[in-house]
């Protein structure tokens, strides 16, 4: 799976989604620092890969349909627990295949996740 972890995403989630050996490319990587949020969408629909980002912006569906992109992965735990983000992704990646995030908006929950 291919994706594009957005600037406010720690490192220790990016290096976690890594970790089985997903392609995670950031957008610091991507000289992406400080760029608009349409410049994230851009790159990721250029390369393919699903946006995993903090920003509720992202959650607009009608400003972002998920149907143009290859997915949205919207964290929403507050406060950000890295464990409680890390449970979060388990629970995920354990029940939703990666290969069907295309045309996805999925909220992340400390108590599971939500697609759209």
């Amino acid at each position: 799976m291919r994706f594009l972890i957005d600037e406010n995403i720690f490192p220790q989630i990016t290096s976690y989604i890594r970790k089985p050996g997903h392609d995670a490319k950031t957008a610091q990587e991507s000289g992406l620092v400080k760029a608009p949020d349409d410049k994230i969408v851009d790159l990721a629909i250029k390369e393919k890969r699903t946006i995993v980002t903090f920003d509720k912006h992202f959650g607009d569906i009608l400003r972002y349909p998920p149907q143009n992109l290859f997915g949205i992965i919207l964290i929403r735990i507050h406060p950000p627990i890295l464990d409680h983000i890390f449970y979060a992704i388990d629970n995920l990646f354990k029940n939703y295949r990666a290969d069907s995030f295309k045309g996805r908006l999925i909220v992340l929950s400390k108590t599971g996740y939500r697609i759209r």
